[in-house]
């Protein structure tokens, strides 16, 4: 049994690097076992995202290829009509007649109307800032409000102020505007 006796020996004489290596087996094993059961599936997740965003990425480009610029040309568009639907600077006066025929309307009157222009930069427009005041009924000062609300200019309400007075045993109510409306630079 001199086999026997030689594997007695060596275990003997190397007892403590066998298990070193037997330990370290078992340390790769475990290490093996924790990769497939945790590593493996986060890596997974991970590279279905990655394909995901690529191919979301892909679509993109090709959509952006295919019909980017149709979108451009649609927003240019879309800024020509703008520009076009602008009445000229002439138009003010007109613009003006449709308040006091709105306010005719609504049963009230606007005194004086102040106004001052100002250059809108790079876009070839011109800003009115408008103000004045009415007196009326409440009735009447909603249905002059709703008529600048439905008004086919393009205006901004920047201010509205409120103020309720009695003027001969009647409720009126003094309302204080000021408009934002714009047109076209030049006498286009």
């Amino acid at each position: 049994m001199p086999g026997e006796q030689m594997l007695q020996a060596l275990w003997r004489e190397n007892r403590g690097k066998i298990l070193l290596l037997c330990l370290l087996v078992l340390l790769l094993l475990a290490i093996q076992l924790g990769q497939s059961l945790w590593m493996d599936p986060a890596l997974e997740s991970s590279r279905i995202t990655l394909r995901k965003t690529q191919a979301a990425l892909r679509q993109a480009q090709l959509r952006v290829a295919a019909g980017g610029g149709a979108k451009i040309t649609g927003i240019a568009d879309d800024l020509d009509h703008f520009y076009q639907m602008m009445p000229a600077r002439t138009g003010l006066g007109n613009f003006i007649g449709r308040l006091y025929s709105y306010a005719e309307d609504a049963g009230i009157d606007i005194d004086q109307i102040s106004y001052a222009a100002k250059p809108v930069k790079d876009v070839g427009l011109l800003s009115y800032q408008l103000s004045f005041a009415v007196s009326g009924r409440y009735s009447q000062l909603k249905k002059f409000i709703y008529q600048l609300e439905n008004s086919p200019s393009l205006l901004i309400l920047q201010k509205i102020a409120l103020d309720e007075a009695r003027q001969k045993k009647k409720k009126v109510v003094n309302l204080q505007l000021q408009l934002q409306t714009f047109f076209l630079e030049g006498d286009q």
